[in-house]
């Protein structure tokens, strides 16, 4: 018998039937899921061989369920202790777009959490998820930077041409980008305690994590036990808010040094000293070379009054690092080499060169939350306010602009990221009004 057109019509229409009904049988692909699957390896970060992982696929953008998917790591590291409590805890990382396994990489090594599993989820767009919403250009300035002035308008051009490079690499990739936010977070962190069958569950989060744990606790408050703000970020952050955290973590280091008898002894009017310093470097640069940890070769790093006070900020973040810190400012006035090379050390290993397998910051996440969550709210005129009170012995060429990663955020959020000021704009953050919004977050615990 001769093979007809409507032969061969027939038997497309009999395939297409057969497909749709295995499919039917199989049942609908769920959304969200949770996919097992094996752990990352990252060096330094050896609790990873011991975990069980997986990946929570969620929508990308919620408000069309049936379009792209994303999904995002889960590690759960084992409770240590026989005696096991059933309520996990969950880690909330910050940033936002930090990379979670890392970060969390002490809390686990001190083991004072013995008795309950801890979850620690890479959230949308950060390392290890995918897609994975990094952007080497960014990295690339970050090291571009070193050899730079902190604040100048060449800086300002090199800064938003990288973070016009990211936008344009991170919108190729298809990613709705206005999906990386806090709302949708929280709502990835409500289905993840969903699928897994978790009926409570505590909550740990640190720096940006304690404001998406603010969240969670708004908008999913099912299940949860307990919460743990850990460096409170409240909820009335903005950006200008960030010359008052930095005074305040100053002032805490200043005041400490002076009250410890030894610590005076040997730098007496630190404050003074290190104001002193922002304005004279701010002046007159000090350029040094070092050798690049990562690379081994001659490094350019220069150190005015803005990248002085970007290092003092990042000090604050470990205790070996901020105990250093008096002998280190007090080195660096009397021209020691010893602390002019620990300094621009520190601010070389802290812009390591970007690459396939080096961990990054999602910068997604980070633009996607802060321009839309942070930016609108505080105009260029209140955040050189914030800085001229906050800072009023500083030069005004760093008062006027975001303190450290901060610098430039406004035009990059307001020309790159276009993301509109909101229609009223918040007054400048006083002192005491900073206080009253951590001292409210913080009650929340």
């Amino acid at each position: 018998m001769a093979v007809t057109h409507q032969h061969l019509l027939l038997l497309a229409l009999l395939l297409a039937t057969v497909a749709r009904v295995a499919q039917a049988d199989e049942g609908p692909v769920t959304v969200p899921r949770f996919e097992p699957g094996p752990c990352p390896k990252l060096q330094g970060v050896e609790w990873l061989a011991g975990a069980s992982c997986g990946y929570l696929v969620v929508p990308e953008d919620r408000s069309r369920p049936t379009g792209r998917t994303i999904r995002l790591m889960v590690a759960k590291h084992p409770a240590r202790s026989p005696e096991k409590r059933p309520d996990p805890i969950i880690y909330l990382h910050g940033g936002p777009g930090d990379i979670a396994p890392l970060e969390v990489n002490d809390l686990i090594a001190a083991a004072f959490i013995r008795d309950r599993d801890i979850l620690v989820v890479s959230e949308r767009g950060t390392w290890f998820s995918q897609p994975a919403l990094t952007c080497a250009a960014s990295d690339d300035f970050a090291r571009e930077l070193l050899g730079l002035r902190f604040y100048s308008e060449a800086t300002k051009r090199a800064h938003l041409a990288s973070t016009e490079a990211c936008h344009g690499k991170l919108t190729a990739t298809g990613a709705n980008l206005s999906a990386y936010n806090s709302t949708e977070s929280a709502a990835d962190l409500a289905d993840l305690r969903k699928v897994l069958d978790i009926a409570v569950w505590n909550i740990y989060g640190t720096s940006y994590g304690s404001y998406l744990a603010q969240t969670l606790m708004r908008d999913h408050p099912e299940g949860i036990r307990s919460v743990v703000l850990d460096s409170v970020l409240p909820t009335t952050y903005t950006v200008a808010a960030n010359w008052w955290n930095a005074r305040n973590a100053f002032d805490n280091l200043f005041q400490a040094c002076a009250a410890e008898p030894a610590c005076n002894a040997a730098h007496p009017r630190l404050q003074e000293t290190f104001a002193g310093l922002v304005n004279r470097l701010e002046a007159e640069p000090l350029t040094t070379t070092v050798s690049d940890p990562v690379t081994g070769k001659d490094l350019k790093v220069v150190l005015d009054g803005g990248a002085l006070i970007d290092w003092l900020r990042n000090q604050t973040y470990g205790v070996p690092t901020l105990r250093a810190a008096p002998d280190r400012i007090v080195g660096l006035a009397a021209g020691r080499r010893d602390s002019i090379e620990a300094i621009a050390k520190d601010r070389a290993a802290r812009a390591p060169p970007s690459g396939p397998d080096v961990p990054s910051l999602s910068y997604g996440l980070a633009f996607g939350v802060s321009c839309r969550e942070d930016y609108p709210f505080a105009t260029p005129e209140d955040l050189a306010a914030a800085g001229r009170e906050a800072f009023p012995d500083y030069p005004a060429s760093v008062q006027r602009e975001g303190i450290g990663g901060w610098a430039y955020f406004n035009e990059d959020c307001r020309d790159v990221w276009k993301v509109p000021p909101a229609r009223r704009q918040c007054a400048s953050p006083s002192r005491a009004a900073f206080r009253r919004s951590s001292s409210l977050a913080a009650s929340i615990r």
